[in-house]
């Protein structure tokens, strides 16, 4: 774990050089970010992340009540806003789940549980958000990810929790320290936009910490501005939508505001999703040049010392990565051993990727011989 926490990556740039925003820079962010989609990988992710979002979310509560009992405040008030945004039914739905998360969950071993479950969806944005810096190139390591998804979920669960303790008396503290009650109006009009700020926070945290590779704070800074105004801007119109349509459980009866929540998470993972990818196009068209294959290479090499090539040939999918028997899969060795016939055919497949490999080399070597002798010829 020690590796883990080791890095923060810095930079050199030189803001003088830096290009500044323009509609066709913008129009050329927008189109890059729709072409990402072409990835398949990228289609049904959203939805991936919904459903964990849904089952993180009462495991989350739970452990929320408990932190949140600790300061002696009411789930009341995250209630009553639910209720006022998304619809009466959905509120005395979730009503339902607040009492069963504030006394039906107090053992400890429980609350364990329930950190583990919340932390599935750190380790489905973990996934992503490698994904996204390594072009699609990484290997994915399930006990890695999932052992370091708990950790920063806790983390998040803990922020929320400071948040919105801060958030209920806050205009108490500050009545006691302050006198002033210009500064006392002015903290109370305060509240919301920094409440908007620690999540974004949040957002940006997950950003910085979940990928497997290490990059500076900076490149990924323009995607969690635009999740945290995509997410107002979503709830704001799905508060609309859910408000004016009434009949929306005739379809889906009893499920209706199960299927409701789902929507809404679905909508939130998929600005989530977007956040990551912009700032894969953000570097690309404003050139800020921390995103690039080589400085993604330069930073997990920074990251990990002098095990950085190892860990770069470990984490990074290469092209003949089927020849390095060492990188074989649990699953992959454990096919060669019970599965009659597997190694075989794997043997093939690398003689047959080694022989590729050979052949291209030698058209290349070939290639490059003919066009030295070609420029021995024009200088003659």
């Amino acid at each position: 774990m020690s590796d883990f926490w080791r890095n923060t990556v810095t930079e050199d740039h030189d803001d003088s050089k830096k290009l500044h925003l323009t509609w066709t820079r913008v129009r050329k962010i927008c189109f890059h970010l729709w072409r990402q989609f072409d990835d398949q990988y990228y289609a049904g992710f959203a939805a991936q992340i919904a459903y964990f979002f849904f089952m993180a979310s009462v495991p989350m509560l739970i452990v929320l009540t408990q932190v949140l009992g600790i300061f002696d405040v009411s789930m009341d008030f995250i209630k009553d806003w639910l209720e006022a945004h998304l619809s009466t039914q959905m509120g005395s739905f979730l009503e339902r789940l607040f009492m069963a998360s504030s006394t039906a969950y107090t053992d400890f071993f429980m609350i364990l549980l329930a950190l583990w479950a919340a932390s599935s969806l750190a380790f489905s944005l973990s996934r992503l958000t490698t994904y996204t810096i390594s072009y699609g190139k990484y290997r994915f390591n399930f006990f890695t990810e999932r052992l370091k998804a708990i950790p920063i979920s806790i983390g998040s669960i803990l922020v929320v929790a400071v948040t919105l303790v801060g958030y209920v008396y806050g205009e108490l503290i500050a009545k006691r320290i302050l006198r002033s009650p210009t500064l006392l109006n002015l903290i109370s009009d305060l509240r919301t936009p920094v409440l908007a700020l620690l999540f974004f926070v949040v957002i940006l945290a997950n950003y910085y910490l979940l990928p497997r590779i290490r990059v500076p704070v900076r490149a990924v800074l323009p995607g969690a501005v635009v999740a945290t105004i995509g997410i107002m801007i979503v709830t704001w119109f799905y508060s609309l939508y859910i408000s004016r349509a009434v009949n929306y459980n005739l379809i889906y009866g009893a499920l209706s505001n199960i299927v409701a929540m789902m929507l809404w998470f679905y909508l939130i993972s998929w600005v989530l999703c977007i956040g990551m990818m912009f700032n894969k196009s953000w570097d690309i068209h404003m050139q800020r040049g921390r995103l690039t294959p080589a400085k993604i290479k330069e930073y997990l090499i920074r990251q990990y010392g002098s095990n950085g090539e190892e860990m770069w040939n470990k984490l990074i999918i290469g092209e003949y990565d089927m020849a390095d028997r060492s990188l074989d899969s649990l699953a992959v060795r454990a096919s060669r051993k019970f599965d009659p016939g597997y190694d075989e055919k794997r043997e093939r497949e690398i003689a047959e990727l080694i022989e590729a490999r050979d052949v291209r080399e030698r058209i290349e070597r070939e290639l490059e011989a003919a066009e030295a002798e070609y420029d021995k010829e024009e200088e003659k």
